[in-house]
C-alpha cells in the first residue's frame, strides 16, 4: 500500500468519549487519541438524559482537529454502549434528547411487560437477559406514558445510529447494536414480530437493519463538510456496539477455547459462538447473547466492572483525596489480599454515590470486614471482580460445553494489571491482555474490512501486530 490511510473512530462511553485516529499503512494500525470529552448525562424535570447534541459538537471538534493536523480523512465510524436510542420525528430532526440507560421511567411498567411477555419467554425470543435497562422495556415505559409519541415518531436510532444519521443523513439500524434492544429476534437479527405484537410497540420504528459487518451508509454530509473544513469522508455502521468492536479486536490464536474479558465501566465476561446460546442454564446464570461483527453471535455476562472504582475515586477527589491510577494500584498491591469480597452486581453499587461508604456497608451486612483505606478498599474491588470473572468463566464452560483454556482481557481496565493477574489467579487460567484500546481498534479494523482494505482471514495478525500484548500465568492450574 503506497499511501497511509487514515480512518477515525468514535467511541463514547458512558462516561467520557473520544475521537481515535487510526492510521493503516499496509501491515499495522496506529491508534492516536484526538479528541477526549465528558459524557455527562443531565437531569430534567426528574429524568435522566445524554446531552447528544454537546457529544456531536464535541466529536466534531475532534474530527475537524484530526483533518487539520493529520490530512485527508477516508472514512468515520461510531461505537457506544447498548439499549438507549433516540426518536426522529417526520421532519427529520431529534425530537428530544435520549434518555439514559439509569433512568428510573421503566420500573412502573416493568409488570405490564413481563404479564405480556414474561422474564423467561423474552429471553427465549431474543436471547437477551431481561433487564430494565434494555430497550423494550424503556420504549414500552415511553409508549405507555406517552401514547402520542407513536403519531410523532418517525424512526428510532440507537445511540450509534444516531450518530451515524447526524453525520449523514442516513437512518439506518446496525444488528450489533440492535442485538442488545430485546426486540429482535434470536436466531435471525430481525425484528421480532411476536415481541412487537404482544406489546403493542409499532414495528415501523425500526428502520432498515444492515449487517454487522461493515456497511458504508453513505458519506458526511456536504454541510458538515463545510462546517468542519472536510473532503468527502464515508460514514460506516460497522460493530457499532462498543463490545462488539472490542471483540472485533482480539487477536485469538485458538478461538475454540477462548474466552474474553471487555474490561471498562462495565466488565463484559463471554465467548464467541456460531448461534445463541438459549437454555434453561443460561437464563439461570444471567447470561445474554449479541451479534459480532459478520454476524456470529457472543454469549455473555454483564458485570458491574470499574464504575465502582471510578466513582470511589470521585467520592475521594471530593473529599480531597486524589488519588491516580497507578498510586490507587500501588496501594492496592501494598495493601495485600483483600479484607472481603463484594458482589460487585449487587444494587448497592447500581447508582452514583459514596462507593467506599457503601461497600462499607455492604460488608457489615454479610459479615465481612469492612476496607479501611483507599488501598484496601481498591483491593477489595479488583479482587471482587476477578472472583466474578472467575465464577462467569466456569459457568460459561458448562453452558457451553466447551473447555475454557485462555482468556483474552481487553480494553481500559487491562491497565490494572493487578486486576489481570488476579484474573488469571483466580481462574486458574492463562490471561492475554490486549490491545488496550480494544473498541478504537476493532472499529477501525471493521471500517478497513468494509472498505476492502484488508482480508478476514489477515485481522488476527493485523491486530497483534499492532499491538503491545502481555501474559499472564495464573499461580495455579485450572483442572483440564
Amino acid at each position: 500500500m503506497s499511501e497511509t490511510q487514515k480512518l477515525l473512530a468514535i467511541d463514547l462511553g458512558a462516561s467520557s468519549g473520544r475521537v481515535m485516529l487510526g492510521s493503516y499503512d499496509g501491515s499495522t494500525i496506529q491508534i492516536e487519541e484526538i479528541h477526549r470529552f465528558d459524557n455527562i448525562p443531565v437531569q430534567v424535570q426528574g429524568h435522566l438524559h445524554w446531552d447528544v447534541l454537546r457529544l456531536f459538537h464535541e466529536i466534531k471538534q475532534g474530527v475537524r482537529e484530526a483533518a487539520r493536523v493529520r490530512g485527508k480523512l477516508l472514512s468515520l465510524s461510531v461505537d457506544t454502549w447498548g439499549v438507549d436510542y433516540g426518536f426522529i420525528d417526520h421532519r427529520g430532526q431529534l425530537l428530544y434528547a435520549p434518555h439514559h440507560y439509569r433512568d428510573q421511567r421503566t420500573e412502573p411498567h416493568r409488570s405490564g411487560l413481563e404479564e405480556r411477555i414474561p422474564p423467561r419467554e423474552q429471553f427465549a425470543l431474543t436471547g437477551n437477559q431481561p433487564a430494565l435497562i434494555n430497550t423494550v422495556y424503556q420504549l414500552y415505559a415511553d409508549l405507555q406514558d406517552h401514547p402520542s409519541l407513536a403519531e410523532s415518531v418517525k424512526t428510532m436510532l440507537l445511540t450509534p445510529d444516531l450518530f451515524h444519521y447526524l453525520f449523514s443523513g442516513v437512518a439506518a439500524a446496525e444488528k450489533s447494536i440492535w442485538s442488545t434492544s430485546g426486540l429482535a429476534d434470536a436466531v435471525t437479527g430481525e425484528p421480532s414480530h411476536e415481541v412487537f405484537k404482544r406489546l403493542g410497540l409499532p414495528i415501523s420504528l425500526i428502520p432498515e437493519l444492515v449487517a454487522a459487518s461493515g456497511t458504508v451508509l453513505g458519506e458526511v454530509t456536504l454541510a458538515i463538510q463545510e462546517e468542519l473544513g472536510l473532503g468527502a469522508m464515508k460514514v460506516i455502521a460497522g460493530a457499532s456496539h462498543d463490545t462488539a468492536s472490542a471483540v472485533a479486536s482480539i487477536p485469538y490464536a485458538d478461538k475454540e477455547g477462548a474466552a474474553f474479558i471487555s474490561c471498562g465501566t462495565w466488565s463484559l465476561v463471554g465467548r464467541e459462538s456460531e448461534g445463541p446460546v438459549i437454555t434453561d442454564q443460561s437464563y439461570d446464570y444471567g447470561f445474554t447473547n449479541e451479534g459480532c461483527y459478520g454476524g456470529t453471535n457472543r454469549v455473555l455476562k454483564n458485570i458491574t466492572g470499574l464504575w465502582i472504582l471510578q466513582e470511589s475515586q470521585r467520592h475521594w477527589a471530593a473529599s480531597g483525596q486524589r488519588i491516580g491510577h497507578a498510586e490507587l494500584a500501588e496501594l492496592a498491591v501494598a495493601a495485600g489480599p483483600a479484607v472481603a469480597i463484594i458482589d460487585p452486581d449487587d444494587p448497592l453499587f447500581a447508582t452514583p454515590g459514596d462507593m467506599p461508604q457503601r461497600i462499607a456497608e455492604y460488608c457489615r451486612r454479610t459479615g465481612q470486614t469492612e476496607p479501611r483505606t483507599p488501598g484496601e478498599t481498591t483491593r477489595v474491588i479488583v479482587e471482587s471482580l476477578a472472583h466474578a470473572y472467575s465464577v462467569a468463566i466456569d459457568e460459561l464452560e458448562e453452558i457451553t460445553g466447551e473447555p475454557v483454556r485462555v482468556i483474552h482481557m481487553v480494553g481500559g481496565g487491562i491497565q490494572n494489571r493487578l486486576l489481570c493477574q488476579l484474573t488469571a489467579d483466580r481462574t486458574g487460567r492463562e490471561v492475554v491482555a490486549g490491545p488496550v484500546e480494544a473498541s478504537a481498534i476493532g472499529n477501525i479494523v471493521t471500517q478497513l474490512l468494509a472498505l476492502g482494505l484488508v482480508e478476514q482471514a489477515a485481522v488476527s495478525e493485523l491486530i497483534a501486530h499492532s499491538s503491545s500484548l502481555i501474559t499472564y500465568q495464573p499461580s495455579h492450574r485450572k483442572n483440564p
